[in-house]
């Protein structure tokens, strides 16, 4: 007789520069529309949680602000501070990148991850 597999739970958090599809790459990891979608930057104002359940693990996925660099305003300053939060609570993180377009502001948003989170790429 084999054991099982103990059931496992993570959170992950997808981070990125503005309009990189985390909310795309978060609906498709679903298999539903959670996340709102558009051509428009920063549609995503506030991290997004989304649960996907399989026989052996329940993944919370957490679709978070874009991370900006530039332009610092109130909100942009506000969105950042809940990326960094997302951070702060997450098992994992996943960078979603542009294809052919990592930068100095991909680098910037690396800095920002915990020296104990583990990170991916996307």
């Amino acid at each position: 007789m084999t054991t099982p597999e103990p059931f496992r739970c993570g959170a992950i958090a997808l981070i990125g520069r503005p309009n990189v599809g985390k909310s795309t790459l978060m609906n498709a990891l679903l298999g539903q529309k959670l996340s709102i979608t558009s051509r428009k930057p920063q549609t995503t104002r506030h991290c997004l949680r989304g649960i996907l359940t399989t026989e052996t693990a329940q993944f919370i996925l957490v679709d978070t602000p874009g991370f900006q660099t530039r332009h610092r305003s109130t909100l942009n300053r506000v969105m950042n501070r809940s990326v960094r939060g997302a951070l702060e609570a997450v098992d994992v993180a996943v960078l979603v990148v542009e294809a052919k377009r990592f930068g100095a502001e991909d680098r910037v948003l690396l800095k920002q991850v915990p020296a104990g989170v583990p990170l991916s790429w996307s």
